[in-house]
């Protein structure tokens, strides 16, 4: 009966499992290099780092002005990653996040570069859900072709982050999408790891204690 009981518990855990990812230091975008912020909240080393921003900073918890910045209609932002480089991982994984911010998912066009003149566009990344604070990620490999010369040997110094003016601009110190941060994933090793939402670890923490009674018995 425990065993079963362990195999119920281990089950539930593994479906309600929430895929936070937690990234390296390095990972995080390190310099600005170009912007245009059209908005009250445009300090552009906001974005720059770890990212800070959590979903319960709505309402009576605004987030601040040190937490990101806002790229206003049609504003933009450009990083540069100085220890670490974008490249494609060669399949469909996310090989680069981005941390949208605020109670409103807003949409983004992504641009990566070598060598900040000539720009690979990879895509309008929009997170899904206002209550997703660990952004939305972006697969580059998609993009690469015999015509463009990219390919999963090619590593991206830059990313350029632009508002697509079809969010919301109601707000002017929020004006349009809001960018709290941008992190490479590959081609850095080990450096993204999956956390289970607290009610599931404690789930598996109680499969686990049933498991070695089971075993003396």
């Amino acid at each position: 009966m425990r065993l079963i009981m362990f195999c119920l518990v281990a089950s539930l855990a593994a479906s309600t499992a929430r895929a936070e990812i937690l990234f390296h230091d390095r990972a995080f975008a390190d310099a600005v290099v170009d912007y245009n912020l059209i908005s009250g909240y445009n300090d552009p080393t906001s974005a720059l780092g770890r990212n800070d921003w959590t979903a319960d900073m709505v309402g009576v918890n605004q987030w601040g002005s040190e937490i990101g910045t806002s790229l206003g209609n049609g504003g933009y932002l450009t990083m540069e990653f100085v220890d670490n480089e974008v490249g494609g991982s060669g399949d469909s994984d996310k090989d680069l996040w981005v941390f949208e911010i605020g109670g409103i998912p807003e949409e983004l066009q992504i641009e990566i570069s070598i060598d900040g003149s000539s720009w690979l566009d990879v895509g309008v990344a929009d997170r899904a859900s206002a209550t997703v604070d660990y952004g939305v990620g972006v697969d580059i490999d998609q993009y690469f072709t015999v015509g463009n010369g990219y390919d999963t040997s090619t590593r991206f110094r830059y990313v350029r982050v632009s508002d697509t003016g079809n969010n919301s601009y109601n707000m002017f110190n929020k004006a349009g999408a809001d960018i709290d941060a941008v992190a490479a994933i590959y081609p850095l090793s080990n450096q993204t790891t999956s956390v289970p939402e607290p009610a599931t670890l404690l789930l598996l923490l109680f499969g686990l204690a049933l498991l070695p009674r089971r075993r003396c018995r």
